[in-house]
């Protein structure tokens, strides 16, 4: 069994009001996903008793270090949510990678846990400015002279899917825009998109069951124009106004 999740995550067991568990699981989601995507590649075997590290900060603790749920090493650590409330932004990112650390160190004297290799992953994080983006897809349509990127961007407070495309011929960009938005937690987003095709004159954006998802006219993107459809196929389309 490897390694395979790291999570910081107020349970309904933590203690805390609904809406304080609401806003901080979104805000620390993305820092809890980019570390579970980079803990993968280091392929680290377990004892075969569990495949994730949840850290779950409560007002009151009656098992400081356990396997529970299916194969996650839980620990619960003190956390003092009044003073969070107050903080910055940056000051919260730290506070998070904080209690995800000290949750560590306390796990780690329960079960053999890849300790420095965490630690190092949050170094890196801190040294690429807090930042979880990556490329999703990118692909060329030759018979069409365009190439088309994917990119995920997930921050503290969205998610958002941006498509780039450009010239094949001149790298001339086209058009780049966000065709998806939506609060910051995979359950929201990850379905949604998948690869990327053409088809009677649209690009689409195919969601995970290879369904159309998104679409936009080629003839838009050759003039520059940057238009989009939500196709009503599939799951419903959550859309996100961080104003509201």
């Amino acid at each position: 069994m490897t390694l395979r999740y790291i999570s910081l995550h107020l349970d309904f067991d933590s203690g805390y009001k609904d809406s304080l568990k609401d806003s901080f699981n979104l805000s620390s989601r993305f820092i809890s996903n980019y570390l579970s995507v980079q803990i993968r590649k280091l392929k680290y075997a377990t004892d075969g008793t569990f495949n994730m590290i949840g850290v779950t900060p409560s007002l009151n603790i009656k098992h400081i270090c356990r396997i529970v749920g299916d194969n996650a090493l839980q620990v619960r650590i003190p956390f003092d949510d009044e003073d969070y409330i107050r903080l910055g932004e940056i000051d919260k990112y730290e506070t998070f990678l904080k209690l995800l650390e000290d949750g560590y160190h306390i796990a780690n004297s329960f079960k053999e846990i890849p300790l420095n290799d965490l630690l190092k992953l949050h170094d890196l994080f801190r040294a690429n400015g807090y930042k979880n983006e990556w490329l999703h897809k990118r692909k060329k349509f030759k018979d069409f002279g365009i190439e088309v990127q994917l990119n995920c961007f997930f921050t503290t407070s969205d998610f958002q899917l941006v498509i780039q495309i450009e010239n094949i011929e001149n790298i001339e960009k086209l058009i780049s825009g966000t065709i998806i938005r939506s609060l910051p937690n995979e359950v929201h987003f990850q379905k949604d998109f998948k690869d990327i095709l053409v088809d009677n004159g649209y690009l689409i954006v195919t969601d995970f069951l290879d369904r159309p998802r998104i679409r936009l006219l080629l003839l838009d993107i050759q003039n520059k124009l940057f238009k989009f459809e939500i196709l009503g196929e599939g799951i419903k389309y959550i859309t996100y106004n961080p104003a509201n």
